[in-house]
């Protein structure tokens, strides 16, 4: 309209009324210029982001024909915290906000409106970004939204997971911040053609859901994380084709289940309240099951999961098969109670009570030791196949269950040595007369290997047929008498030890050790709970056995027969008593000079214990029968340094000692010795440590005696009186054996 056309209608108003007319048209042309002029540059932007590390908003450009009124084009949202980022992209916006509100430190905006919608999250592994500390007195500004929808939300993603469709949402939410509480009211979003992928492998295709959802006003100390969902109400309507699934192994050679071709389908209603699902919600789950097993033959059929809520949650699971087949499952569990503990899945399993048969393949097989409390000590190492037949009760395998598992990689830690090696293993479960579970778990190693913890590339021992028994004996049925009643049997026979020099840690090495040769060993071994041994044998023998005893060198067979109890004072505490140890065939270079040959000795510990605590203690009063003398007076001298007459002596023939034997770390101490037959006595103490020789000597022959005083290597003959010097010395060991 020509501004002349409106000059006639301007003069035909009242003059008092055309001044403020013009002040408000003068004023509204001001705000459009100053609103827009703000928005439009980098006012805005730079008066908003004020904390760009916690939140920005950036727009492509923005239009306010009125205040309070904004429209904006390209809106882009950015946020962390903690180690979350999150972000927000709308093609355009527009909303209302309360300016007013404004002054009371309060962003309240009533409607938004938003097209094209997409948005996600994502953790960052940098430093969190930590909510900022509320100030006292001055509480942070208040945020309102009481409506926001958009009919083009067109998808999301969080993590991994990827949400693809068309979608409406409406969102309404308050929040103070400087960590003040946050509300979702009820809000409620729709997609239809939903597509849902996980690291680009498609799980959802043709899916609809509907959800109504709102969380109840919380701080972040209140609820963070997985908690938010104890506040948190949602009903769930969710329908759709999946993909179907293969078993293929991750980049760490685990059994993991990933999408593949084939087509399945999902139904679910479920009706979130507040860390439970209400009564009637469901579940079911159909889906092809593809792929091979270890074995290369494929796996059959589909699997069919369903959840039913009532007073409980009823979980079915199945997937298709017979004994013969490669993996197949039939489940029927019902977990008492309908909370569902997102955080600790694991917690559901003492609320189980049903039956499960078949054939499974599991990434772990811990769950199967762990009905065992104090059998930390055994270990099924990495992935298996199981075979079950099991009644649950309360979470544990009740009376009549029986669990095979045809192959594992195994190991059990009894007194710092491992057992390990690949096994089978079965397990059942009886019932004690008091109605107690009582699991029993027997394993087998077909070939296996024994080391010291700290040298696991070493082995003691390598065979055939280890036997493990692990069985829970009859009781009260509380958990701390289950701990204090689960025994153990280990049992290998004729297993070979390749090399006696593995041995030497527990021998004083600078006095008495293995320079050579193999042998074979038999176990059966009683354990307590902690794998300690409670009492049991060993047994090993060598032949062509090269030792160094004091400095002499020996070549001989070895026999011993270990008889081990345990002891009342320390974990590693053993009496010995009755243990056998003997030499035949033994060779050596004796104090005449020459080499002995056919030499023999068989020590029985009359009463003796050993402590396998670090620095190892052996200590043992031993009756000892053996050819002559001559070994015992090589540890003291060479031939040169003794009278003539002791020749006659180490000839004497077949001689009986008895004495005490001690050794701890690199010492070895030999006290009491007494040695005698019809024809001559012989008296010893010696010290051997380091490098150095300290002790005692009487011979007697006939009407001829000596003793020798050995010091430091350095030796002094006493001829006059020589039992009574000798008797004059203090013994090196005044304490019997414990």
């Amino acid at each position: 309209m020509p501004l002349r056309s409106l000059r006639p209608r301007w003069n035909a108003l009242p003059r008092w009324l055309r001044w403020p007319l013009l002040a408000l048209l003068g004023g509204y042309l001001l705000y459009l210029l100053a609103a827009n002029l703000f928005l439009n540059t980098g006012l805005a932007p730079w008066a908003i982001n004020r904390k760009p590390e916690r939140f920005t908003l950036h727009w492509d450009h923005a239009v306010s024909w009125w205040p309070g009124r904004v429209d904006v084009h390209g809106a882009r949202l950015r946020g962390h915290v903690m180690h979350t980022r999150w972000h927000i992209d709308a093609a355009r916006a527009r909303g209302d906000i309360q300016l007013l509100a404004l002054l009371r430190r309060e962003v309240h905006m009533p409607f938004i409106e938003a097209d094209e919608v997409t948005g996600g999250t994502r953790r960052d592994d940098g430093p969190p970004m930590q909510p900022q500390t509320p100030v006292p007195g001055h509480p942070g500004w208040q945020l309102r939204f009481d409506r926001i929808h958009s009919d083009s939300v067109r998808g999301g993603q969080i993590g991994a997971l990827r949400l693809e469709g068309n979608g409406s949402a409406q969102v309404a939410f308050s929040k103070q911040l400087r960590s003040g509480p946050m509300q979702l009211h009820p809000s409620w979003a729709h997609f239809g053609q939903a597509r849902i992928s996980v690291d680009g492998h498609e799980w959802l295709r043709e899916g609809r859901f509907d959800a109504d959802f709102a969380i109840d006003p919380h701080t972040r100390a209140q609820a963070q994380g997985w908690a938010k969902l104890d506040k948190t109400v949602v009903h769930l309507r969710l329908l759709g084709h999946t993909a179907g699934l293969v078993l293929q192994r991750d980049a760490r050679g685990r059994p993991v289940f990933r999408a593949s071709s084939g087509t399945g389908k999902i139904d679910i209603d479920a009706d979130w309240r507040r860390g439970e699902l209400a009564r009637g919600s469901r579940m079911q789950w159909t889906a092809p099951l593809l792929g091979l097993d270890p074995a290369g033959q494929p796996l059959p059929g589909e699997l069919d999961v369903r959840l039913d809520v009532d007073q409980d949650l009823h979980v079915l699971a199945k997937v298709p098969g017979t004994a013969a087949d490669a993996l197949w499952l039939d489940a029927d569990l019902r977990f008492n109670g309908r909370r569902i503990p997102v955080r600790d899945f694991a917690s559901l399993i003492p609320r189980a009570s049903g039956h499960l048969q078949g054939r499974w393949r599991f990434a772990s097989l811990d769950w199967i030791t762990g009905l065992f409390p104090r059998a930390k000590w055994l270990q099924l190492r990495g992935e298996g196949t199981v075979d079950a037949d099991a009644q649950v009760r309360a979470g544990q395998l009740a009376p009549g269950s029986h669990v095979r598992v045809p192959e594992v990689d195994a190991s059990a830690q009894v007194m710092a040595t491992r057992f390990q090696g690949s096994a089978s293993a079965d397990l059942h479960v009886e019932a004690g007369d008091d109605g107690t579970q009582l699991p029993t778990l027997a394993m087998q190693m077909q070939r296996f290997v024994v080391t010291a913890l700290d040298t696991p590339d070493t082995p003691y021992i390598e065979g055939n047929d280890l036997q493990l028994t692990l069985r829970t004996l009859p009781g009260k049925p509380s958990v701390p008498h289950l701990r204090d009643t689960t025994r153990g049997h280990l049992v290998f026979h004729d297993a070979r030890v390749p090399d006696l020099r593995a041995y030497n840690r527990y021998l004083p090495q600078q006095q008495l050790r293995f320079e050579g040769g193999s042998g074979r060993a038999s176990g059966d071994l009683q354990l307590l709970p902690g794998g300690d041994i409670g009492e049991g044998n060993v047994q090993v023998q060598a032949q062509a056995a090269r030792l160094s005893a004091g400095g002499v060198a020996l070549t001989g067979d070895v026999a011993a027969n270990l008889q081990l109890r345990h002891g009342d004072l320390k974990a590693r505490n053993f009496s010995l008593d009755t243990s056998v140890i003997e030499l035949r065939n033994v060779s050596f270079i004796g104090n005449d000079g020459r080499e002995h040959g056919q030499w023999w000795a068989k020590a029985v510990i009359d009463r003796g214990q050993t402590d396998w605590t670090p620095p190892v203690l052996f200590d043992a009063n031993v009756q000892l029968d053996m050819r002559d003398v001559g070994f015992l007076m090589a540890l003291y001298a060479q031939k040169r340094d003794f009278p003539k007459w002791i020749d006659n002596l180490v000839d004497a023939g077949e001689t009986r000692m008895a004495g005490r034997v001690r050794w701890q770390d690199d010492q070895l101490w030999l006290d009491h010795l007494q040695a005698s037959n019809e024809r001559f006595d012989v008296l010893a103490r010696l010290r051997l440590h380091d490098k150095r020789q300290d002790g005692s000597l009487y011979a007697k022959w006939g009407l001829l005696s000596a003793a020798l005083e050995l010091r430091d290597g350095q030796r002094q003959w006493h001829l006059l009186n020589s039992r009574a010097w000798y008797d004059a010395q203090p013994a090196l060991l005044a304490d019997p054996p414990e």
